[in-house]
């Protein structure tokens, strides 16, 4: 417990420390619940007629927890990162906290703030005047499945990135990736399934049944919980193997 205190407050004092992920950790939050308001009360209601696609709030709402959720895993793939280059990840393995315990930390870590974040979100972002049926309660299981993309990401970027300009480029590659399932209203209904490799595409079809009828789809829920920790898992080999 004392070696994960330290390593608690090792992390805080990384993070203010780094301009960057301090921007990240607190301003980009607050940035996209103010962004979302505008978008709200300004942007949409002026383009609903020449552009149909700026009023679709559900594809604004799930924008935004995705990159909250996003936003976190980079950060903690950052201090991965640099934990790798001070050979830290070498020292774990005569200290007693082990490599595993110490990334299943550094993963619980951010995750809690970003799923702080998530639960944050809908109340403050002005979207919820426009969901009448949104049901807050049974909106916190799917948040707690987009929390999971933090340690997805942080795993991803840190496992296959050997240095920081690696991590941008994986990070943007994978960014880019994680929008495409919200091209889903786009396509019929047996159509849409072809994002479903991509882990978040199982939160977002939960979470148009949230906010469209305030109910849970729970066999997309189910399925998105057992994929998405199955590819955690196997990521968390693969980066214990690789270092």
């Amino acid at each position: 417990m004392v070696y994960v205190f330290k390593l608690a407050v090792n992390d805080f004092k990384n993070i203010f420390r780094d301009k960057f992920l301090v921007y990240a950790a607190v301003i980009f939050p607050i940035m996209v619940i103010v962004i979302s308001q505008i978008i709200v009360q300004w942007i949409a209601p002026t383009l609903k007629q020449t552009l149909p696609i700026a009023s679709n709030y559900q594809i604004i709402f799930m924008l935004c927890t995705s990159m909250l959720s996003l936003i976190y895993g980079f950060i903690a793939a950052f201090l991965i990162l640099d934990e790798r280059d001070e050979h830290l990840l070498t020292v774990l393995r005569v200290m007693p906290i082990s490599r595993s315990s110490y990334l299943i930390y550094r993963m619980l870590f951010l995750s809690i703030f970003s799923f702080i974040i998530l639960l944050v979100y809908p109340p403050f972002s002005g979207l919820l005047v426009e969901f009448p049926h949104f049901s807050y309660i049974n909106y916190i299981p799917i948040a707690f499945l987009l929390t999971l993309l933090t340690p997805f990401s942080a795993l991803l970027v840190s496992t296959y990135a050997t240095n920081k300009v690696q991590a941008f480029a994986i990070f943007k590659i994978s960014g880019t990736v994680f929008l495409l399932p919200l091209f889903m209203f786009l396509l019929t209904d047996s159509l849409k399934y072809i994002f479903a490799p991509i882990p978040n595409f199982w939160a977002f079809m939960s979470l148009k049944e949230v906010i469209s009828v305030g109910q849970n789809d729970y066999i997309h829920l189910g399925i998105g919980f057992v994929y998405t920790i199955t590819l955690i898992a196997i990521l968390f080999y693969l980066f214990n193997k690789k270092n």
